[in-house]
């Protein structure tokens, strides 16, 4: 298969700055207008200025974006300078629109319904922010730098450096507040991972058989629109066989699970990060 870089035209890059800008809002609704005034605390660099805004009186907009540009500037030739460009214009929208915000009323003083729907509507915002190219907190961006350097994964950085954020936030407004902050940050991190991802994620399927793979083949296309890739393989017991591997929805999991179940088969479901390829298309038609 042969890769190509894909353009976007300008249409669709409007399209994505605009997406950026609507994740960007919708996040700074929910940092003003459902966590911060009830002192639960979003992770990374906007978690440490929240507490920075707290305690010294300056503007949450300000630091926000204060904060976070100089480690965008560190990462510019490590991400490149459209992401940066992007994030420098994300970052610029959601400092204005949190400025915006904190003249608005509060939604609710309840804790508990400020984390469901404040974690909720703030992953909403972070996922298509990082679905359309942006960023809005600077942590991945230094964990990615060290990662190399310290032997660590950029994952296990961000939750080490967000465990002690939480920690520094139960000692400062008592472990409640730490408590509610961390439920709040795995809320989001679920939420802005099925954003990221989207709601149409695929899933691989391999299927081993000794039956007849073109009436497999066959009842999938039918059924589910899906072409297979076929090839020879050799169990350590069972001997010669065919494989298959289709690509298809979440919502065809279950449709193919009725189709094999008429066959003598086995096969495994995995989860798809991404999906790259000039032809690809063709196998999700």
């Amino acid at each position: 298969m042969t890769m190509t870089k894909k353009h976007l035209s300008l249409g669709e890059e409007i399209v994505n700055y605009l997406l950026v800008a609507v994740g960007a809002i919708i996040a700074a609704f929910a940092i003003e207008d459902f966590l911060a005034p009830n002192h639960i605390f979003d992770g990374g660099i906007v978690g440490v200025s929240m507490i920075a805004s707290d305690f010294s009186g300056f503007k949450l907009s300000i630091l926000t974006w204060l904060l976070n540009v100089p480690f965008l500037l560190l990462g510019w030739k490590k991400k490149g300078h459209l992401f940066v460009f992007r994030s420098v214009y994300a970052m610029t929208v959601f400092a204005i629109a949190v400025a915006v915000f904190e003249e608005t009323p509060n939604v609710t003083e309840d804790h508990l319904l400020a984390v469901t729907f404040g974690g909720l509507i703030l992953g909403v915002g972070v996922g298509l922010v990082l679905r359309y190219g942006g960023c809005l907190d600077g942590t991945e961006i230094v964990a990615s730098i060290l990662s190399p350097k310290i032997h660590m994964p950029i994952g296990r950085q961000v939750l080490c450096f967000n465990i002690v954020l939480y920690m520094l936030v139960g000692v400062l407004y008592g472990w409640n507040r730490g408590l509610y902050s961390i439920l709040t940050y795995v809320l989001v991190s679920v939420v802005m991972t099925r954003v990221e991802e989207g709601f149409d994620a695929q899933r691989a399927c391999l299927i081993f058989t000794h039956d007849d793979v073109n009436e497999i083949k066959d009842r999938i296309y039918q059924s589910l629109g899906r072409t297979c890739t076929e090839w020879q393989t050799e169990g350590y017991i069972g001997g010669d066989n065919k494989a298959l591997y289709v690509v298809l929805s979440q919502y065809e999991v279950r449709q193919l699970r009725e189709i094999l179940s008429d066959f003598k088969c086995f096969a495994t479901i995995s989860g798809i990060d991404e999906i790259i390829g000039k032809n690809v298309k063709l196998s999700l038609m």
